[in-house]
């Protein structure tokens, strides 16, 4: 698929503001939700960017976090029906033990 025209994106765009006025903006529920998808998309996108720029797999993540391969999955496509708090908590502490146990002693063998 092609990278969207300037006209696609004005009625993509439309569409977004329409379905906001119409559904979302005077519903409290609704756009607390909505807050909370957006903040949970944020979080899918930085796991999966740091977990790739630190070489991690997976199977990596999942091992050093106490999570399955099958979570970090949901949580990196934003599909995740658990805690999230909880989830990113033990995500951190793995990228964190992650560099400390085999960044840092590669870099060190480097040098």
């Amino acid at each position: 698929m092609g990278a969207m025209t300037m006209e696609e994106k004005k009625l993509s765009s439309d569409a977004h503001q329409w379905m906001y006025e119409r559904y979302i903006k005077d519903d409290p529920e609704a756009h607390a939700f909505l807050k909370e998808v957006k903040v949970q998309a944020d979080l899918a996108g930085q796991i999966y960017s740091i977990r790739n720029r630190l070489h991690m797999t997976r199977e990596d993540l999942a091992e050093f976090s106490g999570l399955s391969p099958e979570i970090i999955e949901d949580l990196e496509e934003s599909d995740y029906g658990g805690d999230w708090d909880e989830a990113i908590e033990k995500i951190n502490s793995a990228f964190h033990q992650w560099f400390q146990k085999v960044i840092l002693p590669a870099a060190q063998m480097n040098r």
